[in-house]
């Protein structure tokens, strides 16, 4: 298959969970014989080029707000509909407005689209496109031939605004399973050296954005609680805007948070709302007991006293209490941190991708839900399983 993926950035630029999904599962492809090619806006002066074996198209935009998405959205509209014809399908990650530009352009030019919303709750695709829902119509959502739901939340948002169930699939996020990996007690200390952390301390560790909706105020409220003898350790993008009390380590954003990780005791995640988050599920598969908010985002893949310490969201109070319950007690640690490796297992990136092929091919074989094929591009032969004139697997 020839795979167009539509992302709001790439790599080696700076890129959020659904975009690192997005390399994973590029990869993962090619891997299988595919070839994907992935369109996104310019960013920090990177320019068109092939990574891993993926050719990215960076488009221009104008660095000036107000210009800098409307500039982006009318350079993707034109590169689609000039381009789109030379892939089997397209699959946008994150269904923003960028989603509905996809399906329109793919409707017309009988490719199929594939949808991903990546997040539910108040920062989901589906609230946040409320404000252009009378102009759109939530376009995308109501045309598009696939829609990947990350959780049960996203389903239902998807349902209440009409989206027929038929169009909607559950599929997780993958990780690496082994670039995420626990580490023993000796390769631990070796990072906290090299990281410039505490040796000895019980150090807990937060990776995300530093925005409200990820809990960042009532995290940083624990600490100035009661958590025992904790060192918390903040990866993320800084913000001069918060008050950051003594003692926290702030460092800024990577794109693999993996070491920090490795170096850590446990992992702390405040969020309000997620789709499915990539730095919890990698920091499951390091092998970190968590203490996680419960929300539409965690409930269903975590179970409380088994993998984690679940608290309400926004209760700083909790988190605390949590956090120090952990911090006393190493057996606990071990226990919950043992049971997260063993539940990340689940959510390898080959199990993953296995399943959005076969909805790509199912797609590709018979078209949408209820109506039948939609005419497969000419160069796909599904009965000899190759594109005519060429030796690649479909």
């Amino acid at each position: 298959m020839n795979v167009l993926f539509c992302t709001s950035s790439y790599y080696p630029a700076v890129t959020g969970g659904a975009e690192r999904q997005a390399r994973l599962q590029a990869r993962e492809l090619v891997r299988r014989g595919h070839r994907v090619t992935v369109v996104c806006p310019e960013d920090a002066g990177l320019r068109s080029q092939a990574v891993d074996g993926v050719p990215i198209v960076r488009l221009y935009r104008i660095d000036r707000w107000p210009f800098t998405r409307i500039s982006y959205f009318v350079h993707l509209f034109w590169w689609l509909w000039r381009h789109v014809r030379e892939f089997d399908l397209v699959h946008v990650h994150l269904a923003n407005i960028q989603g509905d530009l996809a399906v329109l352009v793919g409707r017309r030019w009988r490719r199929p689209t594939y949808l991903k919303v990546a997040c539910g709750g108040i920062v989901g695709e589906v609230h946040r496109l409320r404000a252009v829902a009378l102009l759109t119509r939530w376009y995308g959502f109501r045309h598009a031939d696939r829609i990947q739901a990350l959780s049960s939340e996203i389903t239902q948002e998807l349902r209440s605004i009409g989206v027929r169930a038929d169009r909607i699939v559950e599929i997780s996020n993958g990780i690496d399973l082994d670039e995420f990996s626990p580490v023993d007690r000796s390769r631990r200390m070796e990072l906290r050296a090299a990281l410039d952390l505490p040796q000895e301390a019980v150090v807990a560790v937060f990776v995300g954005r530093l925005v409200a909706y990820k809990g960042i105020d009532d995290l940083l409220g624990a600490w100035q609680s009661d958590v025992g003898e904790a060192q918390l350790v903040i990866v993320g993008a800084t913000n001069e805007h918060l008050s950051i009390p003594p003692g926290v380590i702030v460092r800024e954003w990577v794109n693999s948070a993996r070491d920090y990780m490795r170096a850590a005791d446990l992992f702390v995640h405040p969020s309000y709302a997620d789709g499915m988050s990539n730095a919890l599920l990698e920091a499951m598969a390091c092998g970190l007991p968590l203490v996680a908010t419960e929300h539409g985002g965690t409930r269903g893949f975590i179970e409380h006293e088994r993998e984690a310490l679940l608290v309400p969201a926004r209760d700083a109070s909790a988190l605390a209490a949590a956090v120090a319950r952990l911090t006393a007690d190493s057996e606990l640690r071990s226990a919950l941190g043992g049971a997260s490796r063993a539940s990340a297992e689940r959510y390898g990136i080959p199990p993953v991708v296995d399943q959005i092929e076969r909805e790509y091919r199912a797609l590709l074989v018979h078209g949408p839900p209820g109506k039948g094929s939609r005419g497969l591009p000419s160069h796909v032969d599904l009965r000899k399983g190759r594109r005519r004139g060429r030796t690649e697997a479909f």
